[in-house]
């Protein structure tokens, strides 16, 4: 790495640790709310001590929690869809992460209420008006869930470098935010872009720079004449292409005038190989 693109990469890093830290506090902030909402209830609503209405806050907060955490990729891959096929994706997930939660907390129940951890009974828990409220609740949470995590991918305006296009017309520049500094990018010194979650590596013949915007921006963005996306966290310049050589099971290796060589998947190395003559 060139020692011109280190600036750019350590703002980059810096914002990487301040958002990381952002989404932890809003994620608090979130079950903070929900553990107040379940304890307002329960303590409305239920007649018993309040040792067990604690109990019920915390079952109900962290079967939700660790849910929402084991499916939160998915659905960030869903929001990366087309909209027809999204529609779908989301359907199937939100069913997945109604049954997933109600089991859970099915479960959690019969392991606080069991004399063992080692023995225990789960009764069907698609049985009863109870069952029928939670498998609306956990419809309704999950919408609203996938609408924080849409809200996520909605670059920051601080730390990190932001690319946004210059203006309707030009395709040949962008700009891009270092700190408070805007500066130009011509499009044509981009090799290429490597994505990861809500980041992006842009690698450009004059360094490395880490932007807050996902891979499938810059995809609607670039024109797909000249670039072409050869791999799930990768696209690349076809200008800046020095060669492509095997690297088994139908796959490229792909090496550019700058950084280091790229893999394409099996689908990317076809993709590639269609445009050859």
């Amino acid at each position: 790495m060139t020692s011109s693109a280190q600036p750019w990469l350590k703002t980059g890093m810096a914002g990487l640790g301040r958002g990381w830290r952002r989404d932890l506090a809003r994620d608090a902030a979130a079950l903070a709310v929900v553990a107040l909402g379940y304890f307002t209830l329960f303590l409305l609503t239920r007649d018993v001590p309040f040792v067990e209405i604690l109990q019920a806050t915390l079952r109900n907060t962290a079967s939700l929690a660790l849910v929402a955490a084991l499916i939160r990729p998915w659905v960030r891959r869903a929001l990366e869809l087309k909209p027809p096929v999204q529609a779908v994706a989301h359907i199937g997930l939100a069913v997945a992460f109604t049954l997933a939660w109600l089991w859970v907390l099915t479960v959690a129940g019969a392991l606080l209420g069991a004399e063992s951890v080692m023995r225990f009974v789960v009764n069907p828990f698609l049985v009863g008006p109870a069952a029928e409220w939670q498998i609306f609740q956990g419809l309704f949470v999950y919408g609203l869930l996938a609408c924080l995590i849409a809200l996520e991918r909605t670059p920051a305006r601080g730390g990190l470098i932001v690319l946004t296009a210059e203006d309707a017309e030009s395709e040949a520049r962008f700009l891009v935010r270092e700190g408070e500094d805007i500066r130009p990018l011509a499009v044509g010194r981009l090799v290429a872009v490597r994505g990861a979650d809500d980041y992006s590596e842009v690698v450009t013949l004059d360094g490395n720079r880490l932007v807050q915007t996902r891979l499938a921006e810059f995809e609607r963005m670039l024109d797909p004449a000249r670039f072409l996306r050869v791999h799930r966290s990768a696209i690349v310049n076809l200008d800046r292409m020095v060669r492509a050589e095997p690297a088994g099971g139908g796959r490229l290796l792909i090496h550019l005038e700058a950084g280091p060589p790229v893999h394409a998947s099996r689908a990317g190395a076809k993709a590639l190989r269609d445009r050859t003559l």
